[in-house]
């Protein structure tokens, strides 16, 4: 019995082991059979060219227009050129957004060709195909040709203004004068907006877009002369015709143009003005906005004129001890700059500042460095002015 139980089990492992091989093989090859897996945007693609449901289709290409990553299959790029010329315009649309993603370096210049040509067959497709140039930073001379023309000829705000955007990225000198034109052309506050933009983006301070940004400071449109005035900033900081227009500006009653003003002021040189420190020490005695207080005192050290009344306006700043720190800290580096012809009063200031055990570090700090500023310019005036002399210390012993 025991025998027959051995040569049972023998028998048994004998052929499960001879069984194994050829069921492992069989797994095997069953598993090569299984279909690989396919990237979505090659299914959309697949759906797209192929299926002959028209929803389907439209689906296909709504996903591949939502598609983040970079479209670099060469199947899915096809599928996109050819469609971008669909008869239903949905699906144009989303081709077309989705070709924005193509990143087939070897089809790039198909791609240009393609989408330039439907963008001269095609007008109700320009916003958007203007849109895919954006976002594959193509900023190709054939590219800029046709969105130049379309500045010079068109009034369409769907076609302009995503061509502002556009310059606004990759404009070069050469649009500088279409970009003005289209300003000057059009009463749409969105376009003067969006050519201002782009003109401070890509402007190298010419005559021609300091000009413009300073006439479009007599606009009753706040928002556009908000943004003429940032465009100033950055465009036009050694012109001349910058504290012209800034005479204007800082006359007005609106607060943020004020504010704006103020901001542009302090990215100038200094450039001495009777008219605009006048102003601005009005702007410190009326107001009681910490903020304006600060920026007007940071202004004078621009543009102030050296008057005694401006003198005082900042030493009274100084000493009131009430005040945001800031507005003092402003109003002492100002004064440095300020008081060379009349140093007494603001030295004993200044000194009594940087010798306090009250004040913080950044204040202490900035009365010493106006200290230093100071008493450079004091001696800088009296050097320059030595016929003045006498008057200045006749000036200080009143002050005394």
């Amino acid at each position: 019995m025991k025998t027959k139980f051995v040569g049972l089990l023998l028998v048994t492992i004998i052929i499960f082991s001879s069984s194994s091989p050829a069921l492992a093989k069989r797994k095997g090859r069953n598993k090569k059979h299984y279909p690989p897996l396919t990237h979505p945007v090659v299914l959309w693609s697949r759906t797209l060219s192929d299926s002959p449901d028209f929803e389907q289709r439209k689906v296909a290409a709504f996903k591949l227009s939502q598609y983040s990553q970079s479209i670099f299959q060469e199947e899915v790029v096809k599928t996109l050129l050819n469609c971008v010329k669909d008869p239903n315009d949905h699906i144009k649309v989303f081709c077309a957004k989705a070709l924005g993603r193509a990143t087939n370096r070897s089809k790039a210049e198909l791609i240009r060709k393609t989408l330039i040509e439907q963008y001269k067959n095609d007008a109700h497709l320009r916003g958007t195909l203007i849109r895919s140039f954006i976002t594959r930073k193509d900023n190709n001379p054939a590219v800029q040709e046709v969105l130049i023309d379309t500045l010079k000829q068109s009034t369409e705000l769907d076609e302009v203004l995503p061509a502002l955007e556009y310059f606004e990225q990759f404009g070069t000198p050469q649009t500088i004068d279409p970009l003005i034109s289209v300003f000057n052309k059009s009463d749409n506050s969105k376009i003067k907006r969006s050519a201002v933009k782009a003109l401070s983006e890509r402007g190298q301070g010419q005559d021609s877009i300091i000009n413009l940004l300073s006439s479009c400071l007599d606009s009753r449109d706040t928002t556009l002369v908000l943004t003429c005035l940032s465009a100033l900033q950055a465009q036009a900081k050694k012109d001349s015709k910058t504290l012209s227009a800034v005479e204007k500006t800082i006359q007005s009653s609106d607060p943020d143009v004020i504010l704006a003003t103020l901001e542009l002021i302090e990215s100038l040189p200094e450039s001495p003005n009777e008219k605009i420190s006048t102003r601005l020490v009005e702007l410190i005695e009326e107001n009681s906005e910490s903020d304006v207080v600060e920026k007007s005192a940071l202004a004078l050290g621009v543009c102030g004129d050296f008057a005694e009344t401006t003198v005082k306006a900042l030493q009274n700043l100084l000493e009131k001890k009430e005040l945001d720190e800031g507005v003092r800290i402003s109003a002492a580096l100002s004064l440095g700059k300020q008081a060379g012809k009349f140093p007494l009063g603001p030295t004993t200031s200044l000194t009594d500042c940087k010798s306090s055990n009250t004040n913080s570090r950044s204040l202490t700090t900035a009365c010493q460095l106006a200290l230093q500023e100071l008493q450079i310019r004091s001696k800088k005036y009296q050097t320059s002015n030595p016929e003045n002399k006498s008057n200045t210390e006749k000036d200080n012993k009143s002050e005394s």
